[in-house]
């Protein structure tokens, strides 16, 4: 496993009315965060919103970032996303949607502008497969070692991809 630095999205909390703004980088913060100290619970669901994207921008601005462990802790990270949100894609640590998720949730459905950004560091070294969902047809990821378009779900990104996504974009096609 590489380790990687890099300055990922500036948290707008604030301007989106939400009181927190939480990024957590790994499993070990969700922990603690979340207030689970079982060793045994692995369970890690994450929930992340982002901003549409403003004329003239070129990557959306995260709103907030949270993530639950534990035997509830789909049901939590479900409970996190606003009422007023879209889901707009579930990442996955494994091939197939298994392992980690991280639900990723915006202000409004995908139309062809779509939303752009960059999964986090932990994230970024561990993406294997996501779904798109709340209008997003088609996806674009790009990493160190190459790049892809894909069209609905993707079970797996693909060797050149796996475990090396630097940015994401999701649009209506």
């Amino acid at each position: 496993m590489r380790t990687r630095t890099r300055t990922t999205w500036a948290s707008g909390a604030a301007a989106a009315g939400l009181t927190a703004a939480l990024a957590f980088t790994s499993p070990a913060a969700a922990d603690s965060a979340s207030g689970t100290t079982d060793q045994a619970q692995t369970a890690t669901h994450c929930v992340q919103i982002l901003a549409e994207l403003e004329p003239g921008q070129k990557v959306s601005r995260t709103v907030s970032h949270r993530c639950f462990t534990g035997p509830s802790a789909a049901a939590q990270a479900k409970s996190a996303a606003p009422a007023a949100s879209v889901e707009l894609m579930t990442w996955a640590t494994d091939i197939n949607y298994g392992g980690e998720y991280t639900h990723v949730y915006g202000g409004a459905a995908c139309d062809s502008a779509g939303y752009s950004f960059s999964p986090n560091s932990w994230w970024s070294s561990r993406l294997s497969s996501y779904l798109v969902s709340g209008g997003c047809t088609m996806s674009f990821a790009r990493g160190d070692r190459g790049n892809a378009t894909f069209t609905g779900d993707v079970p797996y990104v693909g060797a050149q991809l796996n475990d090396d996504i630097d940015y994401i974009k999701i649009w209506r096609g």
